[in-house]
């Protein structure tokens, strides 16, 4: 996808606006408040100032002209979900809304909604699993997967990925090796030894890599 329409300036809506230019893709957004529209404006290619409620106003922004549509309102759930509606209705190809708990999230699923985030629900997660699991810096999960990243931990200090075969002792794969000076390795030796201050990704099935982390501990 390289067009967006993002439908609200909180800071959800506009830290996605900026981020999605940032990487080069066309933004569009819409948002009530004329100061908060005032200030991306320079950096978006379109930016609209008015109600996303009014179907009107969505139509002649050209809305379904863009790949997806992101819903970030957070003031009114109704005005979320109507919204949503309206998106769907005008053929928008994607449309994805943020949720607000988890009730609304199952509304949202029914009316039509392709895509649901909840920002602060999954923030809280993945806090609290980092949180829980010290040997962690960073993660990213997905359909009952995690990807990891951990400092190397001391007893893999000087230790190969034969030696320490973490395939057969907890159902994990290394994807990639930072090294202490910054480059980047995806395809790491089997036969080379790990050095203190190393970066490991790995990833594996949400279970092996608890079983693992827990093992670190």
């Amino acid at each position: 996808m390289n067009s967006f329409c993002i439908i609200g300036l909180g800071k959800f809506g506009t830290s996605l606006a900026g981020a999605l230019v940032a990487n080069g893709k066309q933004v569009m957004v819409i948002d009530n408040d004329p100061e908060k529209v005032t200030l991306i404006a320079d950096s978006v290619t379109n930016a609209v100032i008015g109600d996303a409620t009014n179907v009107n106003l969505l139509k002649a922004s050209g809305v379904a002209d863009y790949d997806c549509a992101v819903v970030c309102m957070t003031e009114n759930i109704s005005d979320i979900i109507l919204v949503t509606i309206q998106l769907k209705e005008l053929g928008v190809k994607h449309v994805i809304s943020r949720a607000v708990n988890e009730g609304h999230k199952k509304v949202l699923s029914h009316v039509g909604s392709d895509e649901i985030v909840y920002p602060e629900h999954d923030m809280g997660e993945r806090l609290a699993f980092r949180l829980s699991h010290s040997t962690i810096t960073d993660f990213v999960q997905f359909k009952g997967y995690k990807v990891v990243e951990i400092a190397v931990p001391e007893s893999w200090v000087g230790k190969d990925l034969i030696t320490l075969n973490l395939r057969k002792n907890f159902g994990v794969n290394v994807i990639a090796v930072r090294y202490c000076d910054g480059r980047l390795d995806v395809s790491p030796s089997p036969t080379r030894e790990f050095n203190a201050g190393e970066i490991v990704s790995i990833v594996g099935d949400d279970r092996d890599i608890d079983k693992m982390t827990e093992k670190l501990k």
